[in-house]
Protein backbone atom coordinates (compact mmCIF):
# COMPACT_ATOMS: atom_id res chain seq x y z
CA UNK A 1 0.00 0.00 0.00
CA UNK A 2 1.36 3.51 -0.86
CA UNK A 3 2.83 5.13 2.38
CA UNK A 4 0.47 7.97 2.14
CA UNK A 5 -2.69 6.34 2.15
CA UNK A 6 -3.18 6.26 6.22
CA UNK A 7 -5.54 7.88 8.55
CA UNK A 8 -5.20 11.96 8.36
CA UNK A 9 -4.49 11.87 4.85
CA UNK A 10 -6.80 12.76 2.00
CA UNK A 11 -7.79 9.43 -0.40
CA UNK A 12 -6.95 10.34 -4.14
CA UNK A 13 -10.01 10.51 -5.77
CA UNK A 14 -9.73 8.28 -8.22
CA UNK A 15 -12.56 8.08 -11.69
CA UNK A 16 -13.27 4.21 -13.04
CA UNK A 17 -16.18 3.28 -15.08
CA UNK A 18 -18.75 0.92 -13.28
CA UNK A 19 -20.97 -1.59 -14.24
CA UNK A 20 -22.41 0.27 -17.38
CA UNK A 21 -18.93 1.73 -18.29
CA UNK A 22 -19.82 5.52 -17.15
CA UNK A 23 -16.89 6.67 -15.49
CA UNK A 24 -17.71 7.82 -12.10
CA UNK A 25 -15.53 9.32 -9.59
CA UNK A 26 -15.70 8.64 -6.04
CA UNK A 27 -16.61 12.23 -4.80
CA UNK A 28 -19.18 11.65 -6.97
CA UNK A 29 -20.28 8.57 -5.59
CA UNK A 30 -19.71 9.62 -2.34
CA UNK A 31 -22.06 13.03 -2.75
CA UNK A 32 -20.09 14.58 -0.09
CA UNK A 33 -21.18 11.66 2.51
CA UNK A 34 -18.78 9.82 4.56
CA UNK A 35 -17.70 6.16 2.11
CA UNK A 36 -16.86 2.72 2.24
CA UNK A 37 -14.34 2.08 -0.52
CA UNK A 38 -13.78 -1.56 -0.58
CA UNK A 39 -10.61 -3.20 -3.20
CA UNK A 40 -12.14 -6.63 -4.16
CA UNK A 41 -10.36 -9.65 -5.39
CA UNK A 42 -13.08 -10.40 -8.01
CA UNK A 43 -16.01 -12.35 -8.45
CA UNK A 44 -14.15 -16.00 -8.30
CA UNK A 45 -13.30 -15.19 -5.24
CA UNK A 46 -15.82 -17.29 -2.27
CA UNK A 47 -14.52 -15.06 0.73
CA UNK A 48 -14.95 -12.05 -1.49
CA UNK A 49 -18.78 -13.24 -2.14
CA UNK A 50 -19.12 -13.58 1.62
CA UNK A 51 -17.45 -10.16 2.18
CA UNK A 52 -19.79 -8.60 -0.25
CA UNK A 53 -22.93 -10.04 0.82
CA UNK A 54 -21.90 -8.52 4.32
CA UNK A 55 -22.09 -5.57 2.49
CA UNK A 56 -25.14 -5.69 0.84
CA UNK A 57 -27.11 -6.37 3.74
CA UNK A 58 -25.32 -2.70 4.85
CA UNK A 59 -27.10 -1.21 2.13
CA UNK A 60 -30.23 -0.47 3.33
CA UNK A 61 -29.01 1.79 6.72
CA UNK A 62 -26.38 3.73 4.50
CA UNK A 63 -28.49 5.24 1.32
CA UNK A 64 -29.97 7.69 3.02
CA UNK A 65 -27.92 10.63 4.70
CA UNK A 66 -25.18 8.34 6.81
CA UNK A 67 -22.94 7.23 4.12
CA UNK A 68 -22.08 5.38 0.53
CA UNK A 69 -20.31 2.31 -0.38
CA UNK A 70 -18.22 1.52 -3.46
CA UNK A 71 -16.49 -1.32 -4.93
CA UNK A 72 -13.37 -1.69 -7.21
CA UNK A 73 -12.19 -4.84 -8.87
CA UNK A 74 -9.71 -5.67 -11.68
CA UNK A 75 -12.56 -7.02 -13.55
CA UNK A 76 -13.85 -5.48 -16.57
CA UNK A 77 -17.53 -3.78 -16.32
CA UNK A 78 -19.96 -6.43 -17.58
CA UNK A 79 -18.56 -9.00 -15.10
CA UNK A 80 -18.72 -6.37 -12.78
CA UNK A 81 -22.55 -5.66 -13.95
CA UNK A 82 -23.14 -9.53 -13.50
CA UNK A 83 -21.51 -10.34 -9.97
CA UNK A 84 -23.71 -6.96 -8.77
CA UNK A 85 -26.76 -7.77 -10.15
CA UNK A 86 -26.60 -11.73 -8.47
CA UNK A 87 -25.71 -9.69 -5.17
CA UNK A 88 -28.38 -7.19 -5.18
CA UNK A 89 -26.23 -4.46 -4.89
CA UNK A 90 -27.25 -1.03 -4.94
CA UNK A 91 -23.48 0.50 -5.11
CA UNK A 92 -21.28 1.02 -7.91
CA UNK A 93 -18.96 -1.64 -8.85
CA UNK A 94 -15.85 0.20 -10.82
CA UNK A 95 -13.15 -1.25 -12.49
CA UNK A 96 -9.60 -1.27 -12.70
CA UNK A 97 -8.88 -3.30 -15.62
CA UNK A 98 -5.65 -2.35 -16.55
CA UNK A 99 -4.43 -2.46 -13.02
CA UNK A 100 -3.56 1.56 -13.21
CA UNK A 101 -5.21 2.46 -9.62
CA UNK A 102 -3.88 -0.76 -7.92
CA UNK A 103 -0.30 -0.53 -9.40
CA UNK A 104 -0.67 3.67 -8.46
CA UNK A 105 -1.82 2.82 -5.13
CA UNK A 106 0.44 -0.40 -4.32
CA UNK A 107 -2.73 -2.54 -3.83
CA UNK A 108 -2.20 -5.02 -5.81
CA UNK A 109 -1.98 -8.96 -4.38
CA UNK A 110 1.81 -10.13 -5.68
CA UNK A 111 0.81 -13.86 -4.57
CA UNK A 112 -1.82 -14.39 -7.19
CA UNK A 113 0.00 -14.19 -10.57
CA UNK A 114 -2.91 -15.85 -12.32
CA UNK A 115 -5.67 -12.98 -11.73
CA UNK A 116 -3.43 -9.73 -10.43
CA UNK A 117 -6.21 -8.99 -8.40
CA UNK A 118 -6.63 -6.05 -5.60
CA UNK A 119 -5.62 -6.38 -2.04
CA UNK A 120 -8.72 -6.93 -0.21
CA UNK A 121 -8.27 -3.38 1.71
CA UNK A 122 -11.49 -1.66 2.89
CA UNK A 123 -10.85 1.76 4.04
CA UNK A 124 -13.39 4.24 5.66
CA UNK A 125 -13.50 7.92 4.40
CA UNK A 126 -14.88 11.19 5.75
CA UNK A 127 -17.22 13.64 3.76
CA UNK A 128 -14.56 15.19 2.69
CA UNK A 129 -12.79 12.23 1.29
CA UNK A 130 -10.29 11.77 4.33
CA UNK A 131 -9.32 8.66 5.28
CA UNK A 132 -10.06 7.47 8.81
CA UNK A 133 -9.71 3.81 9.24
CA UNK A 134 -7.76 1.31 6.80
CA UNK A 135 -8.15 -2.68 7.02
CA UNK A 136 -6.26 -5.47 5.01
CA UNK A 137 -8.18 -8.73 4.45
CA UNK A 138 -5.53 -10.80 2.91
CA UNK A 139 -6.32 -12.87 5.54
CA UNK A 140 -10.31 -12.93 5.80
CA UNK A 141 -10.49 -12.22 10.07
CA UNK A 142 -8.83 -9.04 8.83
CA UNK A 143 -11.55 -7.41 6.98
CA UNK A 144 -14.15 -5.32 9.13
CA UNK A 145 -17.47 -6.56 10.34
CA UNK A 146 -20.51 -4.75 9.87
CA UNK A 147 -20.11 -3.57 13.34
CA UNK A 148 -16.52 -2.02 12.94
CA UNK A 149 -17.97 -0.22 9.70
CA UNK A 150 -20.76 0.68 11.94
CA UNK A 151 -18.49 2.32 14.48
CA UNK A 152 -16.19 3.99 12.38
CA UNK A 153 -19.28 5.77 10.33
CA UNK A 154 -20.76 6.44 13.95
CA UNK A 155 -17.25 8.32 14.64
CA UNK A 156 -17.06 10.18 11.21
CA UNK A 157 -20.14 11.63 11.83
CA UNK A 158 -19.60 12.61 15.25
CA UNK A 159 -16.86 14.61 14.37
CA UNK A 160 -18.39 16.14 11.27
CA UNK A 161 -21.64 16.82 12.89
CA UNK A 162 -22.43 18.79 16.28
CA UNK A 163 -26.14 17.75 16.11
CA UNK A 164 -24.88 14.21 17.18
CA UNK A 165 -25.81 15.17 20.15
CA UNK A 166 -29.01 17.32 19.31
CA UNK A 167 -30.30 18.83 22.73
CA UNK A 168 -26.96 20.18 23.53
CA UNK A 169 -26.66 22.24 19.79
CA UNK A 170 -30.36 23.46 20.42
CA UNK A 171 -29.85 24.68 23.78
CA UNK A 172 -26.89 26.47 23.15
CA UNK A 173 -28.58 28.74 20.57
CA UNK A 174 -30.11 26.64 18.07
CA UNK A 175 -26.89 26.10 16.07
CA UNK A 176 -22.93 25.40 16.69
CA UNK A 177 -20.31 27.58 15.70
CA UNK A 178 -18.85 28.06 12.14
CA UNK A 179 -15.90 25.83 13.76
CA UNK A 180 -17.37 22.98 15.20
CA UNK A 181 -17.48 20.01 13.21
CA UNK A 182 -17.05 19.16 9.54
CA UNK A 183 -13.32 20.53 8.14
CA UNK A 184 -13.58 23.46 5.57
CA UNK A 185 -13.63 27.15 4.86
CA UNK A 186 -16.91 27.56 4.38
CA UNK A 187 -19.71 25.81 5.02
CA UNK A 188 -23.29 25.14 4.82
CA UNK A 189 -26.00 24.46 8.18
CA UNK A 190 -29.27 23.48 7.23
CA UNK A 191 -32.04 24.17 9.82
CA UNK A 192 -34.98 23.92 11.07
CA UNK A 193 -37.93 26.63 10.63
CA UNK A 194 -37.13 27.51 14.06
CA UNK A 195 -33.16 28.03 13.31
CA UNK A 196 -32.07 24.28 14.94
CA UNK A 197 -29.49 22.76 13.50
CA UNK A 198 -29.84 19.85 11.21
CA UNK A 199 -26.76 18.62 9.52
CA UNK A 200 -23.96 20.44 7.73
CA UNK A 201 -21.73 20.36 5.37
CA UNK A 202 -18.86 22.07 2.79
CA UNK A 203 -20.52 24.53 0.44
CA UNK A 204 -18.45 25.04 -2.83
CA UNK A 205 -17.39 27.76 -5.06
CA UNK A 206 -18.03 31.57 -3.88
CA UNK A 207 -20.00 32.44 -1.03
CA UNK A 208 -23.74 33.23 -1.22
CA UNK A 209 -25.83 35.93 -0.12
CA UNK A 210 -28.68 36.10 1.84
CA UNK A 211 -31.61 35.44 0.10
CA UNK A 212 -29.80 32.96 -2.33
CA UNK A 213 -31.10 29.40 -3.06
CA UNK A 214 -28.56 26.68 -2.10
CA UNK A 215 -30.52 23.83 -4.09
CA UNK A 216 -33.63 22.06 -2.97
CA UNK A 217 -35.04 19.18 -0.62
CA UNK A 218 -34.48 15.93 -1.87
CA UNK A 219 -37.48 14.84 0.92
CA UNK A 220 -40.14 17.67 -0.60
CA UNK A 221 -38.91 19.62 -3.28
CA UNK A 222 -39.02 23.29 -1.59
CA UNK A 223 -35.60 25.52 -1.44
CA UNK A 224 -32.96 25.72 1.01
CA UNK A 225 -32.75 29.64 1.12
CA UNK A 226 -29.98 31.41 2.81
CA UNK A 227 -30.73 33.05 5.97
CA UNK A 228 -27.83 34.69 7.20
CA UNK A 229 -23.80 34.41 6.51
CA UNK A 230 -22.00 34.01 9.44
CA UNK A 231 -18.11 34.90 10.11
CA UNK A 232 -16.12 33.68 12.93
CA UNK A 233 -12.47 32.81 13.01
CA UNK A 234 -11.66 32.41 9.21
CA UNK A 235 -14.55 30.39 8.48
CA UNK A 236 -17.99 31.08 6.88
CA UNK A 237 -21.23 29.31 7.61
CA UNK A 238 -23.53 29.47 5.47
CA UNK A 239 -27.12 29.00 7.39
CA UNK A 240 -30.43 27.80 5.37
CA UNK A 241 -33.71 26.69 5.90
CA UNK A 242 -36.41 25.65 3.55
CA UNK A 243 -38.67 28.13 2.28
CA UNK A 244 -42.47 27.53 0.33
CA UNK A 245 -45.66 25.47 1.91
CA UNK A 246 -44.89 22.23 3.07
CA UNK A 247 -45.87 19.18 1.45
CA UNK A 248 -48.13 17.33 2.49
CA UNK A 249 -46.39 14.38 5.12
CA UNK A 250 -48.27 11.66 4.35
CA UNK A 251 -46.63 11.55 0.86
CA UNK A 252 -43.08 10.75 1.96
CA UNK A 253 -40.73 11.63 0.10
CA UNK A 254 -37.44 10.01 0.98
CA UNK A 255 -35.43 7.78 -1.20
CA UNK A 256 -35.69 5.15 0.87
CA UNK A 257 -36.82 1.34 -0.71
CA UNK A 258 -38.60 -1.31 1.23
CA UNK A 259 -36.46 -4.12 2.07
CA UNK A 260 -36.33 -6.95 -0.01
Amino acid sequence: MRADLVPGNPFPDISLPEHTGRELSLAEISSAQPLVLCFVRGWWCPKEQVRLANLVGLQEELQREYGRIAVVTVDEPYVNGAFRAGLGAAFPFLSDEERQIAQELDLLELTDELHRPFLPFTFALDSNLVIHKVWCGFWYWGNPTADELRLALREITREEQPTFDPQYVWESGGAAPPGAGIAGEVIWIRESSGGRELWRGVHEGSVPEVGDALGRSSVDGRPWIVEEVERDDGRVAVHVRKHGASHDPRKVGHHVTAPR
